[in-house]
């Protein structure tokens, strides 16, 4: 819970000391790395606690209480969701105020989406489990699509401007969206309307692999 907390912090000090005499890329990047971040922790831990709980037989045995499904999911995300305001407070603390981030968005506007990502993070580890039976698996898996999936999300190039089929590629990667949806912020104080139809599409992704992972993560042992 630790590196849960700090990891993100942390990648924000790095990206400062790489791009401190490049004050515009480390707005622009910055940005992405405060509103996109927490992803990736929440993606990794969400995967590995459900391995385990569904491993140890935790699992099963709450789903055999009148317990529902939507119940579970939720339990999940409150669970995720309380150390991630920490973690996002945290990161929004030293990125507008020691480190100077300055963008046109406000920071509670940065934090909220942060919130929304954290949610994508988990949705994306619960879903990622019906792929592996352990750790082991799960390691490999993650290592696999992790890296992919940041290069063609749009955070080192924007999608338009890579190679046919990894354009193509990028519209099935979530990421994407939560970089297009915190772009904008850049430059704008509010949400504009390509902002918000970013935002409709990460909220359809979480509702669709939340819904997919009731019948099949849910499902393993429970028949």
């Amino acid at each position: 819970m630790f590196l849960f907390i700090l990891s993100p912090t942390f990648v924000l000090i790095l990206l400062k000391g790489m791009m401190g005499h490049s004050p515009a890329d480390f707005n622009h990047f910055g940005l992405i790395v405060t509103g996109l971040f927490p992803t990736a922790p929440a993606f990794l831990f969400s995967a590995f606690v459900l391995t385990r709980d569904y491993n140890v037989r935790t699992l099963e045995h709450l789903l055999t209480t009148p317990v529902s499904k939507l119940d579970v999911i939720i339990g999940y995300v409150i669970a995720f969701i309380l150390p991630a305001l920490v973690q996002i407070s945290l990161m929004l603390s030293v990125a507008f105020g020691l480190l100077g981030l300055r963008v046109s968005g406000k920071w509670w506007e940065v934090g909220l989406i942060a919130i929304v990502t954290c949610v994508l993070g988990l949705a994306i580890g619960l879903m990622v489990k019906n792929f592996a039976r352990n750790e082991f698996q799960l390691t490999k898996i993650l290592a696999m699509i992790g890296v992919p999936h940041l290069m063609i999300s749009g955070f080192f190039r924007p999608p338009s401007l890579m190679v046919g089929w990894m354009a193509f590629l990028s519209h099935f990667a979530p990421w994407r969206y939560g970089v297009e949806l915190l772009v904008p912020f850049e430059h704008h104080a509010w949400p504009t309307a390509a902002a918000w139809f970013n935002f409709g599409v990460i909220v359809f992704i979480v509702a669709l692999l939340f819904a997919v992972s009731s019948v099949t993560v849910l499902n393993r042992r429970t028949a």
